[in-house]
């Protein structure tokens, strides 16, 4: 009884105390105002509204790879990205697909910037990454400039290939491409070990003679199928013709299959004629010149 009654008169006494207190009426959860600027509005009109794509160039550790050091973007360099990737990117597949649709259906919906390059243990780095299908980092901003941007063979080698190919990787996950791709050089594929087995400034030769359109298409097929890809439409006719003949006609033939199974792919699966988007897109590299990437207006 002396327990009971011990415990009516502690509830009696927490429940006055709750009764007497007042709370404060001010939250200590703040709306802040985020300022915007000209490039966060470029975004939110150019990429947002149209595609529902996100991009992050304000750096953000928890959207970074941990195990590198990086650092952030600049300003300059990100308004420059974004106009290209649009130009070079995103347009050339609306133009030749008729529509904003195949954007707004499968190209990531995140695009996280960064200032410097992934550097791995055996000296290679990393220039762009694809997360899930939904996300793609594309590293080595910085060394994006006035001259740079009008360099076509620059924008490919750091970026638009990278992009290009990380967006195929997006693509064949999404649906498919023939077994038989695998089949061409399946005993070839050397895994990590590419980098040291193909090295030095016969690295691209080395790798077409074995039938690899680069040394890192060797690693495994899927990095084979969209390497194939992605140097396909970024280069011109000539560039591909030499790429490709460096290795000798044997490597050539091999590469050439590869390539007709990639076009045919794209033709049956996505309605795109792979002719039709490289000339689109060398179109677009001839006009650089010309081509505003600052202006945000």
């Amino acid at each position: 009884m002396i327990k009971k009654l011990n415990i009516l008169l502690l509830s009696s006494l927490l429940l006055f105390s709750c009764k007497e207190e007042r709370l404060d009426p001010t939250s200590v959860f703040e709306d802040l105002e985020v300022e915007t600027n000209e490039l966060d509005n470029y975004i939110e009109d150019q990429f947002t509204k149209d595609y529902n794509i996100a991009i992050v160039y304000k750096f953000v550790e928890a959207e970074s790879d941990l195990d590198y050091n990086l650092s952030p973007a600049s300003y300059e360099s990100s308004v420059r990205m974004t106009k290209l990737l649009y130009y070079l990117g995103i347009a050339p597949y609306d133009e030749i697909t008729g529509s904003k649709d195949f954007i707004r259906s499968y190209f990531p919906k995140l695009l996280n910037y960064i200032g410097s390059a992934g550097y791995r243990n055996n000296g290679t780095f990393v220039l762009g990454t694809a997360e899930g299908g939904v996300k793609i980092s594309l590293y080595l901003l910085n060394n994006l400039t006035e001259e740079t941007g009008m360099d076509a063979d620059f924008l490919n080698y750091y970026y638009f290939h990278t992009m290009h190919h990380e967006f195929a990787h997006i693509l064949h996950q999404t649906r498919d491409y023939p077994a038989s791709f695998k089949e061409i050089t399946g005993a070839g594929y050397v895994a990590d070990a590419w980098s040291d087995i193909y090295s030095g400034s016969s690295a691209d030769a080395l790798a077409a003679a074995d039938g690899f359109v680069s040394p890192y298409a060797s690693k495994e097929a899927n990095e084979d199928f969209v390497e194939t890809y992605s140097y396909y439409i970024t280069l011109s006719p000539a560039q591909w013709e030499q790429r490709i003949s460096q290795g000798g006609e044997e490597g050539k033939i091999i590469i050439e299959t590869k390539l007709d199974i990639v076009r045919t792919y794209f033709q049956t699966v996505w309605d795109i004629d792979l002719d039709v988007l490289r000339d689109e897109i060398l179109a677009r590299q001839a006009d650089l010149p010309n081509f505003d990437q600052t202006s945000l207006n």
